[in-house]
């Protein structure tokens, strides 16, 4: 999945989220691709691991949304496995690529019975799971990665713009050092690694970026503040071009038992 991010105002599963309608969905993400170097940036430090990987066989993306992430980094693998909830992005994804398997189900549903991947993503989807829950989940694509491969997972950081962004209208609490440390007391410490890269968010209409707003809480009652948004983003990111977000992104990769 691309930036889906959500309203994190308790630890709580996403079922307590009202999404958008489908259709504005897939607006404002269609708005916020075209707006954002996210992918371009990420694809960088996703490159960066796969060209250490000993095979490159097989491609597991858990939360592929439009598939903006998937389809470049497929090109590197000989088979590819999607897996995607969101019933319209999977169909998508299997119009536009015959050749991946696309499971249209939540992660925690899948079973993969004893397959194993040379590299699994999962880019922005913890959000969408309860904080209690995300070691089981990384456990679960773990147990799925082949021992010489690597697991990415990306997730927002928890200082910069974007952040600010979202403490301002919401409680944001993701405590990256703790899961940081966590997987390291799991997997060991040279297994472990982290990246960090910043992302830019440009629109030159105030509406554009609101709208963009509005994707990055997901909640759909955040309309009711709509105005408060747009005067936020107004007053702290206008800019002489338009207006500009700056968004901090954290990679964590978590090598195989006996990757390189």
């Amino acid at each position: 999945m691309t930036l889906e991010l959500f309203n994190r105002e308790v630890k709580a599963a996403v079922s307590s989220v009202e999404m958008e309608e489908d259709g504005e969905y897939q607006r404002q993400l269609a708005l916020f691709s075209q707006s954002s170097t996210e992918k371009g940036i990420e694809l960088v430090r996703i490159g960066e691991i796969i060209a250490r990987l000993d095979r490159r066989g097989s491609f597991l993306d858990i939360g592929a949304g439009g598939g903006h992430l998937t389809i470049p980094v497929s090109t590197t693998f000989d088979a590819t496995t999607v897996v995607e909830p969101n019933a319209q992005q999977a169909d998508y994804l299997r119009r536009r690529c015959p050749g991946f398997r696309v499971i249209n189900d939540a992660w925690n549903n899948v079973a993969l019975g004893s397959e194993r991947f040379d590299f699994i993503l999962c880019s922005h989807v913890l959000y969408y799971i309860a904080e209690g829950r995300w070691l089981d989940t990384i456990e679960k694509m773990y147990a799925h990665l082949d021992d010489r491969g690597c697991l990415a997972i990306v997730i927002q950081s928890p200082i910069g713009e974007v952040a600010e962004f979202f403490n301002y209208f919401t409680d944001y609490d993701v405590n990256i050092l703790n899961l940081w440390r966590e997987l390291i007391e799991i997997y060991g410490d040279r297994a472990v690694s982290v990246r960090y890269f910043i992302n830019e968010i440009f629109a030159e209409s105030l509406a554009d970026m609101t709208a963009i707003g509005l994707f990055l809480l997901i909640d759909r009652r955040f309309r009711e503040r709509e105005d408060e948004i747009r005067k936020y983003l107004a007053g702290r990111h206008r800019t002489p071009e338009g207006y500009r977000l700056k968004q901090e992104e954290i990679l964590l990769a978590i090598r195989g038992r006996n990757a390189s």
